[in-house]
């Protein structure tokens, strides 16, 4: 496996990737931002963080077999989605009914 990006270490490139990542995503959450803007944040944050972690620690890139656990790692993710839209998507609550403490404002801080 190539262990360098950007002739750094891939594992501590990852690292500081994620981190700063994250500080995005926290300084979404904290600042005034509308709902939909916080939310547009964090998906379009997550998915960078999806690739970077599988593909760092879950060597999905770089080695020999990296085609083999690719697919191995995303054959689950079928049956992921068919069970979060068929299932969560259905539900009659699904998308307005979260609980009193997953509401923002109510965390008592």
């Amino acid at each position: 496996m190539s262990n360098t990006i950007f002739g750094k270490d891939a594992y501590w490139m990852n690292f500081f990737g994620l981190m700063v990542l994250t500080a995005i995503e926290v300084g979404a959450v904290g600042s005034d931002l509308s709902r939909d803007t916080t939310l547009m944040v964090l998906s379009v944050v997550a998915v960078p963080k999806l690739l970077m972690i599988a593909a760092i620690f879950m060597h999905l890139w770089g080695s020999e077999d990296s085609r083999i656990l690719t697919l191995t790692a995303l054959f689950p993710a079928f049956f992921i989605i068919v069970m979060v839209l068929f299932i969560g998507l259905t539900h009659p609550d699904g998308a307005t009914g979260l609980p009193a403490w997953c509401r923002p404002g109510t965390y008592g801080l």
